[in-house]
């Protein structure tokens, strides 16, 4: 296994909280009864962990990968007690336990995935609240790893675990740790035979309360050597995504089994008026405005807040019930009741039409989830129906106000944003939402699956470097008060890094954090990766760069194509300019680590390009002959 260079020339290394990083938005400084806090000295440890006898899953997950990454620090192994057994000098309290009731720290003082980082009486406090494991005690999940041993899985991405952040804030501030990807060869940390920190008090939450991550795709895949599901799932738990329980998608699709397909046994279950009317075969979408669908969507949602932990999805959308037609486009009901509620689609220049994300459905579809909303708030008035403001719907309505019980989730194409009018577009329908719903529980769903998900015929895009763009738009969410974010897919490595480490606090500097990425990450190669990086995502970025048609255009949507990859982004000179710097880097990387971490890069970054340039030229060339 690689590790990455370690601090060397040096028997004693002090930590302190005073690292890239220095404080989190929303974390306060407090009293400390020490000037330093030593976990490992010259190689011996000198303090403990303890948790409960019965501990959470999130405070057995998190006492291990304590012991872990001190281990890697160190090369010592800290013990892990319980509470209920003698403890001879520091101590660091895990979770919740007795231990930590008797200094005055306990679960019930915190808000949803808030948590502290305490020193106090030579003991280090590091708990959040987490969910209680109730059945689970005792049986917490385990993997097995490659080597044959045995780890405790982290919890799962929506279980509340504020532990499991205290532990892995506590690593990064104090300890100096970094995880860069999943997997050991994508962590930095220092090598020291003696791990002192200094103590200061921080207790805080994530900004961004709901934080959900999916995929990854082949590029970033690639670029982490392609990692397990289990190395992927651990890297989001250290980089504390998760968070709310909340969740909205496509939420019809069962209803062809249960209501279009006719069953001879139960015949009063078939209800072909409740789909779209007007098309031959199976219908694309439901009726809107038929009122027995609408009575059995209320009963649906009612069975699913009665039913939670029972129904499947239930724990994950926690008090959410998802409401959103099907994924599919210009294909509503035609039936005149529907009809007459959608927008007339004369293309002018404020409908929208001309963008994927438009209005022409909006009062349509937003009346229907009125309809529903009204009915379920008189037996659940503490619960929410989500709704996605999606293509035909996305813009705010123009006549239907939303009743109090509905959340709404924005779909922002913030990789397109290349596109001034598409930037434009999704500025203009997002602004207007949080303009007008300020208190409502906003969310933004990211298409961060393109330009990689290119459609068909499949070419290789021109990489979607965006940390800039991510980073001015996620410090916008934060301003405006949006509650959390969905990533559709995953793009690349720094920028899936950038995001979660913004999502958890977007005040960082964006600069502050590629400086550190590149440094740490890549060793002596350092420089030519991060000015290969910084100069693609310039060229992809930039306006100017693409075709007249895409700088100017209003009313249209547009994706890299690759005439647009090939002959106006990764031209033959950019190419040129791009391939000496990643043959710098190449010759610089010296340590076996920072040679696998440059070759992988090559390899899914740089040979990508290069043969989506040489495939597009050999297209070019067919079609001249």
């Amino acid at each position: 296994m690689l590790f990455d260079r370690r601090t060397t020339g040096r028997n004693f290394v002090r930590l302190t909280t005073a690292v890239v990083f220095a404080l989190a938005a929303g974390c306060w400084s407090g009293r400390v009864d020490a000037s330093e806090f030593v976990l490992v000295r010259d190689g011996q440890p000198t303090a403990t962990i303890v948790t409960a006898a019965a501990a959470t899953d999130a405070a057995a997950f998190s006492a291990q990968e304590l012991q872990y990454h001190v281990q890697k620090i160190t090369g010592t192994v800290l013990p892990i007690k319980s509470d209920a057994e003698m403890v001879e000098g520091a101590r660091i309290l895990v979770g919740p336990s007795a231990a930590a009731a008797q200094l005055g720290v306990e679960p019930s003082q915190f808000k949803d995935q808030e948590y502290l980082i305490r020193f106090v009486d030579n003991t280090l406090i590091l708990l959040g609240k987490d969910a209680p494991s109730c059945e689970n005690v005792g049986k917490v999940k385990n993997w097995s790893t490659p080597t044959g041993g045995v780890r405790i899985a982290p919890p799962a991405m929506f279980e509340d675990q504020a532990t499991s952040y205290a532990v892995h804030d506590f690593l990064e501030r104090f300890c100096d740790v970094r995880w860069y990807g999943p997997g050991e060869s994508e962590t930095v940390f220092p090598k020291t035979a003696t791990l002192v920190v200094q103590p200061r008090e921080i207790r805080r939450a994530p900004v961004l309360g709901y934080r959900h991550p999916y995929g990854p795709m082949e590029i970033i895949s690639e670029q982490w050597n392609h990692p397990s599901p289990q190395d992927i799932a651990l890297f989001w738990a250290r980089l504390r995504a998760g968070g709310e329980k909340y969740s909205c998608n496509h939420s019809f699709g069962g209803y062809y089994d249960r209501f279009w397909a006719k069953n001879p046994k139960s015949p009063e279950m078939f209800h072909p008026d409740w789909f779209a009317q007007g098309y031959p075969g199976q219908p694309p979408q439901m009726c809107y405005s038929n009122q027995g669908f609408i009575d059995q969507v209320v009963a649906d949602a009612r069975k699913f807040f009665d039913d939670q932990g029972a129904v499947a999805g239930a724990q994950a959308m926690g008090k959410y019930f998802g409401l959103v037609p099907m994924d599919t486009y210009l294909c509503w009901c035609k039936c005149p009741a529907c009809q007459a509620q959608l927008e007339p689609r004369q293309n002018g220049p404020d409908d929208g039409i001309g963008y994927f994300s438009n209005g022409i459905a909006s009062d349509y579809f937003f009346a229907f989830a009125n309809r529903v909303a009204r009915e379920v708030a008189k037996t659940h008035p503490d619960k929410y129906l989500s709704t996605l403001a999606y293509a035909e719907y996305a813009y705010y309505p123009r006549k239907v106000r939303l009743e109090p019980n509905i959340s709404v989730q924005m779909c922002l194409h913030v990789r397109n944003w290349w596109a001034p009018g598409m930037e434009e577009n999704d500025l203009r329908f997002y602004r207007d939402w949080v303009s007008h719903e300020k208190g409502r529980p906003l969310y933004v769903w990211l298409y961060y699956c393109f330009p990689e998900q290119t459609g068909a015929p499949p070419f290789h895009c021109f990489p979607g470097f965006s940390a800039h763009n991510l980073d001015r738009q996620i410090k916008m969410f934060a301003r405006d008060g949006i509650r959390g974010a969905f990533l559709n897919n995953i793009g690349e490595q720094v920028d899936h890094y950038v995001t979660l480490k913004l999502f958890d606090d977007p005040s960082l500097d964006v600069n502050a954090l590629l400086e550190e990425f590149f440094t740490r990450y890549y060793g002596p190669a350092a420089g030519p990766m991060q000015r290969l990086y910084l100069r693609i995502e310039e060229i992809f970025s930039n306006p100017v760069n693409y075709p007249e048609e895409v700088q100017k255009a209003r009313n249209k949507h547009f994706h890299q194509t690759e005439e647009m990859a090939w002959k106006y982004l990764g031209t033959e000179a950019r190419m040129a300019e791009l391939g000496a710097l990643m043959d710098e880097a190449t010759r610089l990387a010296v340590g076996d680590v920072e040679k696998q971490r440059v070759a992988l890069f090559r390899k899914a970054i740089w040979d990508y390009m290069v043969d989506g340039r040489k495939q597009y030229l050999a297209r070019q060339q067919e079609k001249a002959r």
